[in-house]
């Protein structure tokens, strides 16, 4: 019997779907984009449903087995209970993604709550969580910092989706060890240090540097590399033509390191819902 294959698709920021044509994971949908005139005083934020649809459409998606989520900001959770609700997936994520899966009309049947060092297993997947601290935005101050201490229900404002723990994945699979690096720093203590990996899913935007993160490159082994984090998530996504690139991620500084000083790693860059082989 053939192999099921195993694939990747894009869903923008740090979201993306991955399928092995019998089990459906989804990382921190949100696709329903929060722009900066959200974080207006009075002005309150949701998921777009529609918009939502539209996406998962496009990139294929007719089921789902669970949703990841790596921490509560909105550009990674803000689509997850909705997703979730629509496929009667199981939510994972810190106890502020759950509130927040809490406040959005989810059953504890579909909640679960993420632990450090914790591994579940979803088909034939086996996802482990680590947990690095989320980094400062601007001045050392990480803007919505603490935790969602109770059930958020929606609309509510950008400000309440506070980022709770913020977790990496890694991912096993028969065919093919994924690891999910949800910031952009290879830390001092880090315990990603001993994980080896065949596809690398790497967080470039706040970098401390591309010379640090090409540490993880050499740590995991990765002869598969592909960047997220880097698109303008304060715009909506857009359906055709050039994905509208984050003011200050220089990804071609990232791509330009990257040839010189890892030149034998494969970075693919996919536009969104494009599959890429794992």
């Amino acid at each position: 019997m053939a192999q099921a294959k195993l694939s990747f698709k894009w869903l923008g920021i740090s979201g993306f779907v991955l399928s092995d044509e019998k089990t459906t994971l989804v990382f921190d949908p949100a696709t329903s984009r929060v722009g900066l005139l959200d974080f207006l005083p009075f002005t309150t934020v949701q998921s777009d449903n529609d918009e939502v649809d539209y996406w998962l459409e496009r990139c294929g998606v007719t089921s789902v087995d669970a949703v990841f989520v790596n921490h509560a900001h909105t550009d990674h959770v803000i689509d997850a209970p909705y997703v979730a609700r629509k496929f009667k997936a199981k939510l994972y994520g810190s106890s502020s993604v759950m509130n927040v899966g809490r406040g959005q009309g989810l059953n504890n049947d579909q909640l679960q709550e993420v632990s450090v060092g914790g591994e579940w297993k979803v088909g034939d997947f086996s996802i482990t969580a680590f947990s690095i601290p989320h980094l400062p935005h601007v001045l050392g101050i990480t803007l919505m910092d603490g935790d969602i201490t109770s059930p958020l229900t929606s609309p509510t404002s950008a400000w309440n989706y506070r980022a709770g723990e913020t977790f990496s994945y890694y991912i096993s699979h028969p065919q093919g060890n994924i690891l999910f690096q949800a910031i952009g720093r290879v830390t001092d203590i880090d315990p990603l240090k001993d994980l080896k990996a065949d596809t690398l899913l790497l967080t470039i935007a706040n970098r401390v540097s591309t010379e640090n993160l090409i540490k993880r490159f050499n740590t995991t082994g990765a002869k598969t590399v592909i960047p997220l984090h880097y698109d303008n998530f304060f715009k909506k996504m857009k359906r055709e033509g050039e994905i509208d690139e984050l003011w200050g991620v220089k990804t071609w500084e990232f791509k330009e390191s990257v040839s010189k000083k890892a030149a034998g790693v494969n970075v693919v860059w996919p536009g969104y819902c494009e599959g890429v082989g794992i």
